[in-house]
């Protein structure tokens, strides 16, 4: 892939208003005619500042930086029907509102490619209003009259958070922080409550700026900085920005064979999730997990790692190792997720020594071998060698056990109770980044030759035991209880309660549930954990994606065909054969397997992966029975499938498929 080629597309217009909608190209177009169901989240984020949208409504604000609470909504009141687009190559979004269907407003929205502020600028055909609502809570206060021009087409509100309002669960941020609501042209502003507000619209154009600092005085900078651009102005360069990070990427317009089925509507996908992946990608190079999870979760950046690596995103893949290096360095551990720009907040699960190390090596190497960035992961070989020892302190009898945030576990696919067993994929993720770290130490003698020596044989004996471990009759077993007994459990652990408390410390008792001290105050009790062996077919699945050659190719060939089975049988991709649940990027896996395989199945998985895609271009954590479920926006499951739609594409040969 040295040699593809990329792009600069650019688009023009004449003004960022009216004529706007006819000048641009469009994509991600929906209508929201009588619509029973509220549209799907989109991102507006500049790597300091993010909103998520729901159609033309503002669901959430946070920033300055990612790891932020949100605590204003924004909701359109008036017209019957929305009809929303992102402009091509961007992250500016423009909603047109229509009553009885005449348009009565079109606003375009963005967020600034240097400040952290937004704007949405209003084109007001008939009245109609915003409602704001702020969260009421005792850490909000809210100065209205705040800011003005020196006339009276302007309204203005100053609201300031104290510490502690929570990023996500009971993680709390401990900065302060101010947002200026700011509106200007034919608006004003009407008080509905404590913390409720409307923006009334009149005809003509209006401006509404919604403005973040970290400082009390930051804030009234960047409200200054607004004051002294005009709109139109800070359009051109929130484009610009924006067209110069797609236009970065590799030109699929060329490298892709036209006579590839939907090539045009899969170009587009590729847009969708260029978008997806930076608008969620912080300044200090970590990725949120969407838009209900603020924090860099390290198995989600692998995934978005490989996508931005597909695209031609080397920066981009760089900046995520970099996020985790400057982590490290400053505490020695990395765990399950981390905050981003607030040091010592981590999100800690059970088990954070294994299958994140895992992921973090492999990441590396993945990215080493697209960019020959030697220099780069020798700055951080020390990172890498922790996540090697780490893993290692956790074999038992071959196997490492499972991450407390493991998709099948936090799916509800594999129970907790299963968490201390042997996992297969934990173990390969294990085996296989340690067959790309030593390669890389001996050649650049980075360790004395006995202790090399001594990891090669661990690697050695694991592979060795790996079969018995967990392969039964041809199928890979997705755990193993053997690896140890209730007895041989760690007595405390950091992680979920059996009573559903949360994660926090717990306590194993004889039956070896973990509870927490809230368990045992309420004096709750369970039944002994169920040790049973859990088939999961798509685990051979995760070796043909690692690009792993552990298991035998009849072994994963069997349980594909399993797979494949499952997929005829039901119509749809799915976990396993008892299950109408399918994880996000399990499609990808699938495609990415298929597509390794010449398998004439992958041209159906593919249209399959296409009609689940949201109207804003993205996948989603699950899908039940075809019908998204858990977080919406995700970069983890966008990033994996766009990976192996690219996969698909690039070695499309129409020929092979007669």
């Amino acid at each position: 892939m040295d040699n593809i080629k990329r792009h600069r597309g650019r688009l023009h217009s004449d003004h960022p208003f009216g004529e706007l909608f006819l000048t641009f190209l469009m994509i991600c177009t929906w209508p929201l005619l009588n619509a029973t169901t509220p549209p799907q989240l989109h991102c507006l984020g500049n790597g300091d500042y993010c909103l998520f949208g729901q159609g033309a409504d503002i669901e959430s604000v946070f920033g300055p930086g990612y790891s932020s609470p949100s605590y204003i909504q924004l909701s359109v009141k008036g017209g019957d029907s929305t009809l929303s687009a992102r402009i091509k190559g961007t992250a500016i979004w423009q909603h047109t509102i229509y009553e009885d269907g005449k348009v009565i407003a079109r606003l375009t929205d963005f967020t600034d490619s240097k400040a952290p502020t937004f704007t949405r600028m209003v084109e007001c055909y008939a009245e109609f209003s915003f409602e704001i609502n702020i969260l009421e809570d005792e850490k909000i206060t809210i100065a209205d009259d705040f800011h003005s021009m020196g006339n009276d087409k302007s309204s203005s509100l100053l609201i300031y958070k104290e510490r502690g309002l929570p990023i996500y669960g009971n993680y709390s941020h401990p900065y302060e922080q101010f947002q200026h609501i700011y509106s200007k042209g034919n608006s004003s502003l009407t008080k509905m409550g404590d913390f409720k507000y409307k923006l009334n619209l009149r005809p003509g154009k209006s401006e509404l700026f919604l403005i973040g600092g970290s400082t009390f005085q930051e804030c009234v900078d960047h409200t200054h900085m607004i004051d002294h651009n005009t709109s139109a102005s800070l359009f051109e360069r929130a484009k610009e920005h924006w067209l110069d990070y797609t236009g970065k990427r590799y030109d699929f317009e060329k490298l892709i064979p036209d006579n590839l089925p939907g090539k045009e509507e899969i170009i587009h996908q590729i847009d969708n999730v260029a978008v997806i992946l930076k608008t969620q990608q912080s300044d200090q190079g970590s990725v949120i997990a969407g838009h209900r999870y603020h924090l860099a979760y390290v198995r989600d950046q692998y995934g978005v790692s490989r996508g931005f690596l597909a695209m031609g995103y080397f920066e981009e893949a760089r900046d995520i190792l970099k996020f985790y290096w400057d982590i490290w360095k400053d505490f020695g551990y990395i765990h399950n997720a981390q905050a981003i720009g607030i040091p010592g907040i981590f999100h800690q699960h059970e088990n954070d020594e294994v299958e994140i190390t895992g992921y973090l090596i492999i990441q590396a190497f993945d990215y080493l071998e697209k960019t020959k960035d030697t220099a780069f992961v020798k700055e951080i070989f020390p990172m890498l060698e922790w996540a090697w020892n780490a893993q290692k302190k956790n074999l038992v009898s071959g196997m490492l056990p499972f991450n407390g945030d493991e998709t099948y576990v936090a799916g509800g696919i594999l129970p907790r109770s299963a968490l201390n067993d042997g996992s297969a994929e934990a173990t390969l993720l294990f085996l296989e980044a340690g067959k790309r770290l030593m390669p890389f130490i001996e050649q650049n003698q980075l360790w004395e030759g006995e202790m090399l020596e001594r990891n090669k044989a661990l690697i050695h004996s694991t592979v060795a035991t790996y079969p018995d471990n967990f392969i039964l009759n041809r199928q890979i077993v997705a755990n193993n209880p053997s690896r140890m007994t209730i007895e041989e459990m760690p007595a405390f652990r950091h992680g979920f309660c059996a009573g559903s408390h949360g994660v926090l410390e717990t306590r194993k008792d004889d039956n070896g549930n973990y509870l927490c001290p809230k368990c045992i105050a309420e004096g709750l009790s369970f039944p002994p954990i169920d040790r049973k062996t859990y088939f999961l077919p798509s685990l051979a699945l995760t070796p043909e994606y690692i690009g792993s050659d552990l298991i035998a190719q009849d072994i994963l060939d069997h349980n594909l065909s399993l797979i494949k089975e499952n997929y005829r049988q039901k119509g749809e991709v799915s976990s396993r054969g008892d299950s109408n649940i399918t994880i996000g990027y399990e499609y990808g896996f699938f495609l990415y397997a298929l597509t390794k395989q010449n398998d004439l199945l992958a041209a159906r998985i593919i249209g399959d992966m296409l009609s689940v895609v949201d109207e804003v271009g993205a996948w989603v954590e699950y899908y039940n029975n075809g019908v998204p479920m858990g977080c919406n926006y995700r970069p983890w499951e966008s990033a994996i499938n766009i990976e192996a739609i690219i996969l698909y594409a690039l070695n499309y040969d129409d020929e092979e498929k007669k």
